[in-house]
């Protein structure tokens, strides 16, 4: 507990710095960039977040209709909305975050998008109407609130044969990730659909993003600097070794809403 609580304070600090708030992302990244990656001008210099927000929008899902509704959980500074409505610029757009800075410069970047609701809520009582998105971001959110909680209140979220796209790190190996998420979304009534290894995109992305992390981290307050160079995973860190040995690892996770049976309310048109 108290390290997610750790985690949350240097999230929220982070979005104390300008270059953080203009670029819309603190950390995590996909790279190389994937075939599909649309170039965006909002984001141009956070194009390996992009990336990974194209990995779990349209990459890893593969082909489907494109969403009436996405709602991205833990969406900070809308970064992530704001490439999602680029790939689908007719879908109703929601995000929610319990950094009230960061949400702030999210209205704000995203202030000409229709059809928009931000929220600053936690992710698992997220307080939006039920069965009301087709796709459910979580970008590392799930690691801060909890496979089973997280899942829960998708659950109630999801329209039917709609999908949840979550990334995260831990200290597990595949098959106990599938296993994990497994029980978490039959206990929710939902069905896991893939894990996928991410790792070494994710290790590039750290790479290549490495200069900006670093200037943004010195411009922290000294006492949480070291646990913001761990989320990073920045070198000399102890979660930077974790990741070359092998003994943390990446993952993207997809979770599938099964077909209702009952009559579930229609989504309003975007």
């Amino acid at each position: 507990m108290l390290g997610r609580l750790r985690v949350r304070l240097v999230y929220a600090l982070a979005y104390r710095v300008k270059e953080v708030r203009e670029r819309g992302f603190f950390a995590g990244g996909f790279w190389p960039p994937l075939p599909q990656l649309q170039e965006v001008p909002a984001l141009r210099q956070a194009r390996s977040q992009a990336n990974l927000y194209e990995l779990a929008l349209r990459h890893l899902p593969g082909p489907r209709p494109d969403p009436r509704a996405v709602l991205d959980i833990g969406c900070g500074a809308g970064g992530g909305l704001i490439y999602a409505h680029a790939v689908f610029p007719a879908a109703r757009l929601a995000g929610v975050d319990t950094n009230a800075i960061a949400l702030k410069t999210a209205w704000q970047r995203l202030s000409k998008v229709p059809n928009l609701e931000l929220r600053l809520a936690p992710g698992d009582r997220t307080r939006l109407p039920p069965h009301s998105f087709d796709v459910i971001l979580g970008i590392g959110c799930v690691n801060a609130i909890g496979p089973s909680e997280l899942l829960t209140e998708c659950a109630r979220l999801l329209a039917p044969g709609g999908v949840v796209s979550l990334t995260a790190a831990f200290a597990l190996a595949p098959a106990e990730v599938e296993v994990l998420f497994s029980a978490a979304a039959w206990q929710a009534g939902l069905v896991l659909r893939q894990v996928s290894e991410i790792t070494e995109g994710t290790r590039a992305a750290l790479a290549h993003e490495r200069p900006w992390a670093e200037g943004v981290i010195a411009r922290l307050p000294a006492p949480f600097r070291a646990r913001a160079r761990e989320m990073a995973a920045l070198p000399g860190t102890r979660a930077a070794k974790a990741m070359a040995e092998g003994r943390v690892r990446s993952y993207a996770i997809l979770v599938d809403h099964p077909v209702a049976t009952w009559d579930a309310p229609l989504l309003r048109a975007a």
